[in-house]
């Protein structure tokens, strides 16, 4: 299984209807089912994680109210994945388009984790919790604002994925152009943003 397959068997979990501040209800069976696909994916990383699955229901609402909060610290990098991934399939639901201003979710406060370009060379920010979309300026960095274009910058990646990052507050965005790839696959993308980080991370691309 591949990071971008991962991604889409995760993106079919279904999870029951929520709004924010709404209990998690069967927090345990989705992140029963986030670990499943996990082990198919990578055994080792589905162990890491495996250790939510003995918590008591309170502390697994708990934990993803944390996810959604932004908090969950110092958490192994596994089970903030599973978590993370677990909120995604009670907020996705809540996903659509919307008018935005930087990277903070209009719908549900959540933070984009990847951007498109559409058939315009408009920008779109997509939210990493909820799947909202919505627009921002194209020169600008979402996180903190900066403008000044020497502050930005952008590496391409395959045919038609990019990393923007901002060297003011370190920020890093990855993105698909719609006029090369055609259409959005958001699995792919986010797949593809993983190793965009890691490639510029170990300073495999041209700084």
């Amino acid at each position: 299984m591949t990071l971008a397959e991962l991604y889409r068997e995760l993106d079919a979990i279904p999870a029951p209807d929520w709004t924010p501040g709404a209990p998690f209800r069967e927090a345990g069976a989705v992140l029963r089912a986030v670990v499943e696909r996990l082990r198919a994916y990578d055994p080792e990383l589905a162990e890491e994680a495996a250790g939510l699955l003995g918590l008591e229901a309170g502390e697994l609402e708990a934990l993803l109210a944390e996810a959604y909060a932004g908090e969950l610290g110092d958490r192994p990098e596994a089970e903030r994945f599973a978590l993370l991934a677990a909120l995604r399939a009670y907020a996705r639901g809540m996903g659509r388009e919307a008018e935005g201003e930087d990277a903070r979710c209009p719908v549900c406060g959540g933070e984009a984790d990847v951007a498109y370009l559409d058939e315009e060379g408009f920008r779109h920010l997509v939210c990493g919790v909820c799947d909202s979309r919505w627009t921002v300026p194209r020169i600008a960095c979402p996180y903190c604002g900066e403008t000044r274009h020497e502050r930005l910058r952008y590496y391409p990646y395959d045919p038609h994925y990019r990393l923007y990052q901002c060297l003011t507050c370190g920020a890093t965005l990855p993105a698909v152009d719609l006029r090369e790839a055609g259409r959005l696959d958001l699995p792919s993308l986010r797949a593809a943003g993983v190793e965009m980080r890691y490639l510029l991370e170990t300073q495999r691309v041209e700084g």
